[in-house]
């Protein structure tokens, strides 16, 4: 058997026991996929990275990300984490190769911040009344005022407008729909927060996601496109998420727009170091 080390650290947040937690193994040597998989699942946390050597001569490392069920072409916990372990919390960037291309990876003053894939956005047949059906709230608490949509830097979202923070703590895990959810609110519990969200997957594996990068990036430009936020050449967006399943998350959006463009997205939050283990294979 060969031992293999990971770190556990959990992201977007300051305090241990809050945020999204990410097992990271910085030497998986030969693991194949099928093993990684096999790992993700033992470990059962939302994801779990694995660390390799670039094919890329424009990033540092390559990484592999894996949910209990499924490996991703890019996450956002995954890579702000995984640059975080890989730097010892210790001030620098990197260049992370991962299924959508190349990500840049900042960090200071232990804040992590990643450039994420610009958004695309479509529409969707779901009505606002099979929306408040699956999330199991009243139509009325869907707003009507903006569009449920789909949204994607690398991994799809249905992001359904809730009208206000109490329909978001009432709904419930959706039935019936045949993609990830996004459900939010403009509100928020926290002083500074603009908006508190929750993310309920399908068939990754997660069930309810405490704090949800990839889904950040379209979740900022929707903000911005639709005014619902106030907007300027650069709009700063702070997300609460996480709140209900006891792993409170705060995620850190900038939006830069130019005109009615949206020219690039970052996410970024912080990052606590909790200890790590291993696994004799």
């Amino acid at each position: 058997m060969t031992r293999y080390e990971y770190r556990l650290v959990d992201v977007f947040t300051d305090r241990a026991f809050g945020g999204n937690p990410l097992a990271v193994f910085r030497e998986p040597g030969g693991l194949d996929a099928k093993t990684m998989q096999a790992i993700a699942k033992e470990l059962h946390l939302s994801e779990t990275t694995f660390v390799l050597k670039p094919s890329s001569a424009a990033a540092d490392h390559r990484v592999r990300m894996f949910t209990p069920d499924t490996e991703l072409p890019f996450a956002g916990h995954p890579t702000l984490g995984t640059a975080y372990v890989l730097a010892d919390g210790k001030d620098g960037s990197t260049r992370l190769e991962e299924g959508v291309g190349v990500i840049g990876v900042t960090i200071r003053e232990g804040f992590v911040q990643m450039e994420q894939p610009l958004p695309t956005f479509t529409g969707t047949t779901i009505t606002r009344k099979a929306a408040a059906e699956a999330l199991g709230i009243a139509v009325e608490e869907v707003r009507n005022d903006v569009p449920i949509q789909m949204g994607s830097s690398g991994v799809p979202f249905m992001y359904i407008p809730l009208a206000n923070l109490k329909a978001v703590r009432r709904a419930r895990r959706p039935a019936g729909l045949d993609a990830s959810v996004y459900a939010f609110a403009v509100s928020g519990e926290r002083s500074g927060s603009h908006v508190h969200g929750r993310m309920f997957d399908q068939g990754l594996g997660i069930g309810e996601d405490p704090a949800t990068g990839s889904a950040q990036g379209p979740l900022g430009a929707y903000l911005v496109v639709h005014e619902l936020v106030q907007a300027a050449p650069t709009t700063r967006i702070r997300v609460e998420q996480g709140f209900e399943i006891g792993r409170p998350s705060i995620l850190d959006i900038e939006v830069d727009r130019a005109g009615a463009a949206i020219t690039a997205v970052r996410v970024g939050g912080r990052c606590v170091a909790m200890g790590g283990g291993w696994l004799d294979i």
